[in-house]
């Protein structure tokens, strides 16, 4: 066999180390690059739209009667879980801690703000022959109202404590757990028995926060006027807007590289000289304080918190629509949140025993068949743009992301047109619109496991060398 001509081998090497540097330079977060001008004014085409729909076409629709104000309700409780995903998203998606009890950081916040409406001084529903207490700790033999519930009397006292308490916990949970190495399946199964074990204590009547029933009876007009409605929506979502905000800060700082390396290569950060488990304590205290944010947000909303909302089955709940929405993506988290619980409100009310089986079916596909979630096919889109492949070839891969956007907003407003709602036609029973969910999903699902196979297939196909700064030819 002849050997290959030192020129052409010359060249062979600088045509793969140029590749390799193209693939290295696609590769890279945002963290490290700028987006392609074409990316950069599409997302603020779409970052946009979304901003005006939600802070102006929305409530203006339920201001001119045109959405009913119990649907801007259910939409500012969906936005209260969106805050929840982004703790969620900082904690497991950056820093790689599948925490199961994001839902007792989210009830304690709850917990916190329902107490202060449960009384007097908030407006609560107490009455001279209860003692002016609320009602179940009269029943409860209870005359007056407990030492540890006098602080909430007062509104700023009952804020802090609801985004200090739970951090604190997580703060001092987080520090003796996880310095002591615990990580992976085994910190997941550590936070289930904890938000299993307060599920049970908070249940108890003895506990004086309403036992089984929970804590109700707020300000009624909260949930009944026009006007409360809108202003805690608005409020809800500038919430939303904030915490992004907060932890897009902390994921593209020095902070959130590091924070990345936990959840990489952990064991290179003790050769470095860090303490990986101090920043693990940090995400899981920010992620907590979100959290009870959210709940925060979604007491006055709903008008009732009760024990079922920090169990164990409620963390998974959020856990999934992060997976869905795409992990290690902010946005990508907001948007898995609306989805799964646009769903859940949707189906339990047309088939309330699907549900389970619908969150379970939403678990397994998506670790399977979609594991980037929709923000994968965000990314796709990125880089078509990027790759200039076309319009249509763009709009074809948009397809199922913009489906999914109406569906939850339609869904969400009560816009969804009649004949997809079923009071036409009916396919085995089900309402033509979730069976255009499935398609979306399927489909969606089946692109993304074809794309990552064929990506697997060309990384495989040419070999990937060492690139020098001069070996890569210049302008790529």
């Amino acid at each position: 066999m002849l050997d290959t001509p030192p020129v052409l081998q010359a060249e062979s090497t600088s045509n793969d180390a140029a590749r390799s540097q193209q693939l290295y330079q696609s590769s890279q977060t945002f963290l490290l690059r700028m987006p392609d001008p074409r990316v950069y004014w599409l997302r603020a085409a779409v970052i946009g739209g979304i901003l005006l729909l939600f802070f102006a076409v929305i409530p203006g629709l339920v201001a001119a009667g045109a959405v009913p104000d119990y649907k801007l309700n259910f939409l500012g409780k969906y936005l209260c879980f969106a805050i929840v995903a982004l703790g969620i998203d900082l904690i497991w998606g950056y820093t790689g801690l599948l925490s199961l009890c994001q839902a007792l950081f989210f009830a304690m916040g709850g917990y916190a703000m329902a107490m202060h409406l449960s009384l007097k001084q908030g407006g609560g529903d107490v009455r001279p022959e209860y003692n002016n207490i609320p009602q179940f700790m009269f029943f409860n033999n209870v005359k007056e109202l407990p030492g540890f519930w006098q602080p909430f009397t007062s509104m700023p006292v009952s804020l802090l404590a609801a985004m200090f308490l739970p951090g604190l916990a997580a703060g001092l949970f987080g520090f003796f757990i996880l310095r002591s190495r615990v990580k992976g399946v085994y910190f997941s199964i550590i936070t289930q028995a904890l938000a299993w074990a307060a599920f049970l204590l908070m249940s108890r009547n003895e506990m004086l926060m309403g036992g089984t029933n929970g804590l109700t009876n707020f300000y009624k007009p909260m949930m009944q006027e026009r006007r409360w409605i809108i202003g805690l929506y608005l409020l809800t979502l500038v919430g939303v807007c904030g915490a992004y905000f907060v932890c897009r800060a902390i994921v593209r700082s020095r902070l959130g590289r590091v924070l990345v390396a936990v959840r990489d290569k952990e064991t290179r950060l003790y050769f470095a000289g860090y303490k990986p488990y101090a920043f693990k304590v940090f995400a899981f205290s920010v992620g907590a304080i979100l959290a009870a944010v959210g709940g925060m947000l979604y007491s006055p909303q709903v008008g009732i918190i009760t024990p079922q909302d920090m169990n164990v089955e409620a963390s998974i709940f959020m856990v999934v629509g992060v997976a869905l929405g795409g992990r290690g993506k902010l946005w990508g988290a907001i948007f898995g949140a609306l989805l799964m619980n646009v769903a859940r409100s949707s189906l339990s009310s047309d088939l309330p025993t699907l549900w389970p089986f619908v969150l379970g079916g939403v678990a397994v596909t998506v670790v399977l068949f979609f594991p980037e979630g929709f923000a994968g096919i965000w990314s796709k889109l990125e880089r078509q743009v990027t790759a200039g492949e076309g319009i249509a070839q763009a709009a074809l891969t948009a397809v199922p992301l913009v489906a999914i956007a109406l569906f939850v907003v339609l869904e969400a407003i009560g816009l969804m047109p009649t004949f997809l709602e079923g009071s036409f036609v009916r396919v085995f029973g089900l309402p033509l619109k979730y069976w255009v969910l499935v398609a979306i999903l399927a489909t969606a699902g089946a692109t993304s496991f074809a794309g990552k196979k064929a990506a697997l297939r060309r990384q495989r196909g040419f070999p990937v060398v060492a690139a020098t700064a001069t070996a890569v030819p210049e302008g790529v």
